[in-house]
């Protein structure tokens, strides 16, 4: 008697994507061709299963909802104890933490080196640094190479006049230069390009105008609960502590399970399996794979979440390869559409989706649905015991797309709890 059909159907849809993001439930394989002349390639693409469609307007649909406010998208209709700015702002805030903390939004920029300087200006939807390689303008004059990350600390220790010594750089910092920069280590002595992956920023929101939120979507419900725990803690009229304190709860579960989520289990080209690593592991393993490499042994490499380069590149003619991916989880977008789980699971579904129905109602009527979250929680932990008992590598299935993390010193200071 609370919740109007279009607005269940937002809480219905949010616990299929939950339920996705916590037993990895729905796995395609996507056919994904290398052509002529690519690099790194992003699988955020039209027809992909990991192509990212939430949007901002989706989003501040049902936070309307939750608010108790008319679902009317970017353009506020409601009453003053909330407003559009504060709900974009706040949602635009945890999803570029989302995708900083997760490197939820690599890309490949190319941009020249400087010429006798150090000092390499980056774009200011630079969230940080993941990679830097350096191509020489003079092919003849040797091959391109990784550098290694340092401090100014270590590069002032081992070579304390590399600064005012043009040559070619063996490594970069960014903790002497102003925000938005790197340093190389010496004074560059010819042209060249900075190949780089980048963790880059989303866009910028501006509602009315609607954006693509760009976190995959079965993980937009913890940038949603972000988000409402800063309205609900901020907002001088709607202020709520106890369901602020609840949002947050929800965002730092989902946070600290998306620097670990799957969504690349297995590659084959040409019907061949292979192996899927990390750039991390192939830079340590075979310096400028990416012109060297064995073609007869091509390899499907990471550069990030939904970015994958083949190895060797560039291809002279176009290579078929065949991802098995965490695919989008199957949502209904009508009334009639059919839920695509077993029974028991679309009991657990429901249970959840009337647990957030409630949450517009706060205080003991909130509290009364703890036992659905409990009961879909453990549904998932239930599937995720069923999943493992299938076969004893899946741990290691579902760690193919972030093995890198394992050797990113960012990523293991997080699991330490020091970051």
């Amino acid at each position: 008697m609370f919740t109007t059909a279009a607005e269940g159907n937002y809480y219905i849809r949010e616990a299929l994507r939950m339920l996705n993001s916590l037993t990895y439930a729905w796995s395609a394989d996507y056919q994904f061709d290398f052509n002529a002349g690519d690099t790194w390639k992003s699988l955020n693409v039209a027809g992909s299963p990991r192509q990212r469609t939430i949007t901002t307007d989706y989003l501040f649909n049902q936070m309307e909802a939750m608010l108790i406010e008319p679902m009317s998208g970017g353009t506020w209709t409601g009453t003053p104890q909330f407003n559009i700015g504060i709900l974009s702002a706040a949602l635009q805030y945890r999803r570029d933490e989302l995708l900083l903390e997760c490197a939820g939004n690599v890309v490949n920029w190319l941009n020249p080196s400087p010429l006798l300087s150090t000092r390499t200006a980056l774009p200011d939807s630079t969230l940080d640094v993941m990679r830097v390689r350096w191509i020489q303008a003079d092919s003849t004059s040797g091959s391109p190479y990784v550098l290694g990350r340092e401090d100014v600390q270590t590069i002032n220790a081992f070579a304390p006049q590399a600064g005012i010594q043009p040559g070619w750089p063996d490594s970069w910092s960014i903790t002497a230069s102003p925000p938005l920069n790197f340093d190389a280590s010496c004074p560059i002595s010819e042209p060249g390009t900075w190949d780089t992956l980048l963790s880059w920023a989303g866009v910028p929101f501006a509602p009315p105008a609607t954006a693509l939120v760009g976190l995959p979507d079965d993980w937009t419900w913890v940038c949603l609960y972000g988000a409402l725990a800063d309205v609900l803690a901020n907002s001088p009229e709607g202020r709520d502590s106890v369901r602020a304190k609840y949002c947050l709860k929800r965002y730092e579960q989902g946070k600290r399970a998306m620097r670990e989520l799957p969504w690349l289990m297995d590659a084959t080209v040409a019907s061949v399996s292979v192996d899927t690593p990390s750039h991390i592991e192939m830079d340590s393993w075979e310096q400028n794979w990416e012109q060297i490499h064995d073609p007869s042994d091509p390899l499907i490499v990471v550069g990030g979440m939904d970015l994958v380069a083949l190895a060797p590149f560039p291809t002279g003619a176009t290579v078929s390869s065949v991802l098995t991916l965490v695919g989008n989880a199957p949502v209904p977008s009508s009334d009639t559409d059919q839920i695509q789980l077993s029974r028991d699971g679309v009991d657990a579904i429901l249970a959840y989706a009337q647990h957030i129905a409630m949450f517009k109602c706060g205080g003991a009527d909130f509290q009364a649905t703890m036992p659905l979250l409990k009961q879909f929680e453990a549904y998932c932990r239930t599937k995720n015991s069923e999943y493992a008992a299938l076969g004893i590598f899946r741990p290691d299935v579902l760690n193919q797309g972030s093995r890198g993390d394992e050797l990113d010193t960012r990523f293991i200071e997080q699991k330490k709890g020091k970051a």
